[in-house]
């Protein structure tokens, strides 16, 4: 009966000493997105950004690749052998390491963020086949990030890209075009920061010196673009969201493609920090 008494006298007293605090936090599941979206739209942007943040392990078909090789494993020795062949890597083997990474003790512990999967690609597996795959991992996500974007507005904007052959940085026409930036900064005379950032991108030696060197690769041609678009929507679009119908509406954050990567990268973290 007193212990009763005691315990009534100390409502709020911590349960769990630091050490059983400590380990059930180690235990808990580390916090895991997806981001989605159309071609183009910046999910590789904004998932860089995200992993950084979050202290995630960013995971995409190119990153896993390059992971791969530097790092000699089976799996990149192999992607070494088919490139000295001058013969692609097959989907089946990106899938393979791509798996193989979410699977890893590294990523058990901090978790990932997914990029490009699932891919437009069937030559492997089917959009829904790879879907079944996402709803089956040991490490389920925990965030779908939706980017959405007009057809027309996105297919505008990959065609405006040019890359700079010597470095491989891809820009946007706001970056490179210097009437689009003069346009930009008449517009934004009263705010004084984003001004000083647009001078900034005017005075990158690329713009002044190399402009006359940026080409634009052939999947950026407005034609290949909205081919692009076209095949998300006819193959990808009804599984994706059947996936998105089933995810808790709160841990779903769909996003406007139109906006900046700083700004769109700004409001998923906002997002993310209040479901939390």
């Amino acid at each position: 009966m007193a212990s009763q008494e005691e315990k009534q006298a100390q409502p709020f007293t911590d349960i769990f000493d630091e050490d059983e605090a400590e380990k059930s936090f180690l235990l808990s599941k580390p916090t895991c997105f997806i981001i989605l979206g159309k071609p183009g739209s910046g999910k590789k942007t904004l998932a860089r950004k995200l992993a950084q943040v979050w202290n995630c392990i960013f995971i995409e078909a190119l990153e896993v690749i390059q992971m791969n090789i530097h790092e000699e494993t089976e799996y990149g020795l192999k992607c070494q052998e088919l490139l000295f062949k001058g013969q692609s890597i097959s989907e089946e083997l990106v899938t393979e390491m791509i798996l193989k990474k979410i699977e890893s003790p590294e990523v058990a512990h901090f978790g990932y963020v997914l990029s490009g999967f699932p891919s437009l690609s069937e030559e492997y597996m089917t959009v829904s086949q790879q879907i079944e795959k996402i709803k089956n991992l040991n490490l389920k996500p925990d965030f779908l990030i939706n980017i959405k974007c007009s057809d027309y507005d996105l297919c505008q904007r990959i065609s405006g890209q040019r890359q700079h052959p010597g470095s491989g940085q891809v820009y946007q026409k706001n970056q490179w075009d210097p009437n689009v930036i003069e346009k930009h900064k008449k517009e934004n005379d009263q705010h004084e920061e984003e001004n000083e950032e647009e001078e900034e991108t005017a005075e990158d030696p690329l713009m002044s010196e190399f402009l006359d060197q940026f080409v634009q690769r052939p999947e950026d041609i407005l034609e290949n673009a909205e081919e692009r678009v076209r095949r998300y929507k006819d193959i990808m679009l009804h599984p994706l969201e059947d996936l998105m119908a089933e995810q808790d509406c709160q841990y779903l954050i769909e996003l406007d493609g139109n906006q900046q990567p700083d700004d769109l990268f700004v409001v998923s973290k906002q997002c993310t920090n209040l479901v939390n």
